[in-house]
């Protein structure tokens, strides 16, 4: 035998999501959802590819070990190596002897076989079932089968007892198995394991004495019933009965046990009805569908995992809320004449009818004191589907009338609610139901609401659809520069979140916060989507900033990596993670939550960071927050850096957003120096000299030009220069200073793309600009991901429209980006201005760029952008410093250490990685500031010099942020 555990399920599309027992699984594996079921995509021939590619490696593998075949290869460790190196590197390696593990088995014993050499005889013609079944042949005639009632000695090596007995009543009677009581055997004496399995409906097994582990393992319609034997003495309520795991995965029947269950009883139950006088530890774990009733004390951890079903438990000394789960039940009490009541009542007197039992009869007999010690255990989302599924059935009869015939036939009013309503949901249902969807797929229809009151979040994914923040209407946003973001009405606002969050499908292993693909900030998306749909925002907002210490900025120009490794966007759009990170942000600061919090204690160190952007800003926030003391320096009069000066006004406003947050950390103790350029204004190693660390933040800022012919001409501006200008005027005089490139009236032309590009694109636009256009270099990227070049859950490479694209089609009734396109040369006027582009078609082979002739065309030019992105830094920090520096001229320093190669001076962000996302600047600031942290421990005597400043003790930091 061998065993290749998950990879099989792996090679057919499995992605590891750890929600099985859920019923949610994306890629329709472990699922009977008949919508999920839909979207597998396995066949057959993956797994015959895998064990065929497995079987080629094996091959290669015992060639160089010099074996033909598989059976020559087993007990053969002699040809196994020790790592040597890797035993020496430890004390406690290096005395572990392993001679007797590499001592080939043959050599033990040699007359042994080492390998498979004959069939294992299971003996089954000795199961006591075979001695049964002739005995029951007038009950297994398939035309008219008769009750037969039979007694039998049973001892503990009588394992599966009834499997083979229920095999031949499927093979003649199918699923419906037998009439209720056909067979009845009753048995004496010791049962073995899994006594019941796969247990067929009409036949009951009854033991007098008790049996182990696994009873009634997949019982299916039968019936298991086990006490002591009646001459017995003790209180069997307080004696073991059965063993652990008793019916595990059962899907229909009845179990009925006088005494005590070990653990895990009834776990994966999904169909079976139970009644037993105590269970251990992790009782209807995962349970999924059933009812049991528990009539004694429970072990901890009860209906843990459990999402269906229901469970009574008698709990007299009202100790069991302290050893139940809560994480997915709900606690309620059984009330008097309820259906609840009637259901327990009639499961109770059943357990005493074929059991005997003296408890049932004591609870019995004072019935209407006893139900109020029961306390029923239900999932709270089985709950809210079972009274949805009420109410639904309710209306429905409301609006059903009976016709002569005696059937039901729709009115009119609800035809028209299933045509105006959701079809999704409705085609669902009947997928459920059985029902046939004629010329129908449901896996197509996508009518779904995207805001709803009171989200469901079981399924979620399914019922509703996908609604990003919205944005304000492009013929009233290109007016002004206000936030492209619409403001939402507070109910809808509160509607939509509740509903997105719903789509969350709480994976196991949430690939949205994973570093290779998700979040670089590793957020904790499942947990706040949750406390979101949950209303708790504040709990919420502690989530989010436990990983992002600025989510207003993330949340507005982040391109959501998080959504682009979304387990849902396998099978269809995404979880809204941004917008609902935005929205927590948001409501804080409206709630007045986010108020300044410095710390009480500081440490005496200081540190100077070059740079205000994200990278920098991050740094000094998580450096603050340990008690050091923090000076930002800014060459720009405004703090912020690209969030300030290099991202647009209606993409982040710089006042209500970017300026509120320097606000805050200003109070909270960091110091911002504005309108300093280091290394003119003051050199870095003055800040050397006056601080214990130095770090450099400042980004890359040397942008990728064009050197074609005419590149000097007059109109011809780096996009940043373009960008820095607008803001700084839009916030000094709302651009009345005149100190702007205007693109009023003008042909523009936009050479790149990216959000850089865009925001060109949505500047010149609110700007008036006569025509816009954007060249890219590549190809149209396509509308859906490619699934062999651009797999999940890498960032979807595909085509998008942003808001400046929208906005250029709104004006100028086109997109306004050209693909495939080559600047050849720039053309110019007597005066040096620039009036035209000449381009060329292009398109690549092999990896070269191929020119395509007779494409040469000629585009009218006023001015030009170029958004090519950035080279590295600038080189003065390294220069002066005498910094090493990489091969793309970056500060060279080891992600994780972030310390250059002059000791004390750290560099993080884009000057370290080069051109990146807003959301790695935030990390790569973090991370940094825990480098320094460590940098800046007080050595063996307490003090800690440092680069340079006063050498002082580091006192204890402030209990809630010792998690640097």
């Amino acid at each position: 035998e061998y065993g290749f555990s998950t990879a099989p399920l792996i090679v057919l599309g499995c992605v590891m999501m750890r929600k099985c027992h859920k019923n949610t699984c994306p890629v329709g594996i472990a699922t009977q959802d008949p919508v999920l079921r839909s979207k597998f995509a396995g066949h057959p021939e993956h797994v015959v590819n895998y064990f065929f590619m497995i079987a080629e490696e094996m091959r290669e593998i015992m060639s160089e070990l010099g074996f033909r075949s598989v059976n020559e290869m087993i007990g053969r460790v002699d040809v196994l190596e020790p790592n040597h190196d890797l035993l020496n590197s430890s004390d406690k390696l290096r005395g572990i002897n392993l001679s007797k593990l590499l001592t080939p088995a043959a050599t033990l014993r040699p007359e042994a076989p080492q390998y498979w050499s004959e069939s294992q005889d299971h003996a089954l013609e000795e199961r006591i079932d075979m001695s049964l079944i002739p005995q029951l042949s007038i009950a297994l005639n398939a035309q008219d089968p008769l009750p037969v009632y039979l007694e039998s000695p049973i001892a503990n090596t009588d394992r599966a007892v009834g499997a083979i007995i229920s095999n031949e009543v499927s093979k003649r009677f199918g699923l419906a198995g037998l009439p209720d009581g056909t067979v009845h055997i009753k048995f004496r004496g010791h049962a073995g394991q899994s006594l019941g399995a796969f247990l067929a409906r009409g036949i009951c097994l009854e033991v007098e004495g008790d049996s182990n582990d696994y009873v009634g393992k997949g019982l299916s319609g039968g019936r298991v019933i086990v006490y002591p034997p009646r001459e017995s003495n003790f209180a069997a309520e307080e004696n073991m009965i059965i063993g652990n795991v008793a019916l595990y995965g059962a899907t229909s029947g009845e179990a009925y046990f006088r005494g005590v269950a070990a653990e895990r009883f009834c776990v994966r139950n999904s169909g079976a009805k139970a009644v037993v006088e105590g269970v251990g530890d992790h009782g209807c774990e995962y349970m999924t569908g059933g009812i049991a009733v528990i009539l004694g004390p429970t072990g901890k951890n009860f209906a843990a995992g459990m999402s269906g079903g229901e469970a009574f438990v008698f709990d007299p000394d009202r100790k069991f809320s302290q050893l139940c789960n809560l994480e997915l039940v709900d606690l309620d009490p059984v009330l008097p004449d309820s259906k609840d009541d009637s259901k327990l009542r009639s499961l109770v007197q059943r357990h005493l009818r074929f059991t005997g039992s003296t408890l049932a009869k004591r609870i019995l007999a004072d019935w209407s004191n006893s139900i109020t010690c029961f306390t029923k255990v239900m999932p709270r989302d089985y709950k809210r589907a079972l009274q949805e599924l009420e109410a639904e059935e309710s209306k429905k009869e409301e609006h059903h009338e009976v016709n002569g015939n005696g059937k039901k036939e729709v009115d009119q009013e609800e035809l028209k609610r299933l045509e105006a309503g959701d079809a999704f949901a409705e085609l669902v249902r009947l997928a459920r139901s059985g029902q046939p969807v004629a010329g129908m797929d449901v896996t197509k229809l996508q009518i779904r609401p995207n805001s709803v009151k009171q989200a469901k979040n079981m399924r979620g994914f399914v019922e509703y659809s996908r609604a990003s923040v919205p944005y304000r209407p492009e013929a009233e946003r290109i007016k002004d520069w206000k936030e492209v973001i619409q403001p939402d009405v507070p109910e809808s606002h509160e509607a939509r979140l509740n509903t997105q969050s719903a789509r969350c499908m709480d994976c196991g292993t949430p690939y949205c916060h994973q570093l290779s693909s998700g979040c670089p900030l590793g957020n904790k998306i499942p947990e706040f989507n949750a406390l979101v749909h949950e209303g708790r925002w504040k709990d919420a907002l502690e989530r989010l900033l436990e990983t992002n210490n600025f989510p207003e900025f993330t949340g507005r120009v982040c391109p959501a990596p998080c959504e682009g490794s979304c387990t849902l966007g396998i099978i269809e759009d995404p979880v809204s993670i941004k917008s609902i990170e935005l929205a927590i942000i948001d409501k804080a600061f409206e709630e007045g939550w986010m108020v300044p919090r410095p710390p009480t204690v500081r440490s005496g160190l200081s540190v100077a960071i070059v740079g205000s952007g994200p990278a920098g800003l991050a740094a000094a926030d998580e450096l603050n927050k340990r008690g050091h003391r923090v000076t930002v320096y800014e060459r720009s009069d405004r703090v912020g850096g690209l969030m300030m000066y290099g991202v647009p006004n209606m993409k982040c406003d710089k006042t209500d957003v970017v300026q509120r947050r320097v606000d805050l950390m200003s109070k909270e103790g960091i110091t911002f120096v504005t309108n300093c350029s280091v290394g003119a204004d003051t050199s870095l190693e003055e800040l050397q000299e006056k601080n214990n660390a130095l770090i450099l933040a400042t980004g890359a800022g040397l942008p990728r030009d064009l050197p074609v012919e005419g590149r000097n001409l007059d109109g011809i501006h780096f996009a940043m220069e373009f960008l820095h200008k607008n803001t700084k005027s839009l916030l000094d005089s709302n651009l009345k200073d005149g100190n702007y490139i205007s693109a009023k009236d003008k042909n523009v032309i936009v050479i790149g793309g990216g959000d850089t590009g865009t925001d060109c694109i949505g500047t010149s636009i609110r700007h008036g600009a006569k025509n816009v256009v954007n060249f890219e270099l590549m190809s149209q990227p396509p509308v859906s991901r490619d699934k062999d070049s651009n797999p999940w859950p890498q960032w979807p490479k595909v085509y998008r429209v942003d808001y400046g694209h929208s906005e250029a089609k709104h004006v100028l009734g086109k997109d306004p980006r050209q693909y495939c396109v080559l600047t050849k040369r720039f053309i110019g006027d007597k005066e040096g201005r620039v009036t035209g582009v000449e381009t060329v078609r292009v398109h690549f082979e092999g990896g070269k760029l191929i020119e395509e002739e007779g494409t040469e065309e000629v585009f009218e030019a006023d001015l030009v952008f170029l958004a090519m992105g950035f080279l590295g830094p600038e080189q003065g920090p390294a220069n002066e410093l005498h910094l090493e520096t990489d091969a793309r001229s970056n500060f060279k320093a080891e992600y994780g250490k972030f310390e250059t190669s002059v000791e004390g001076v750290f560099a993080a962000g884009d000057c370290r990685r080069g051109q990146s996302l807003v959301v790695w600047a935030i990390a790569e600031g973090r991370e940094c500031a825990k480098a320094v942290h460590s940098f800046l421990k007080p050595t063996s005597n307490g003090a800690k010099a440092g680069l340079g400043g006063a050498s002082e003790v580091l006192q204890p930091m402030n209990r809630h942020e010792d998690g640097m």
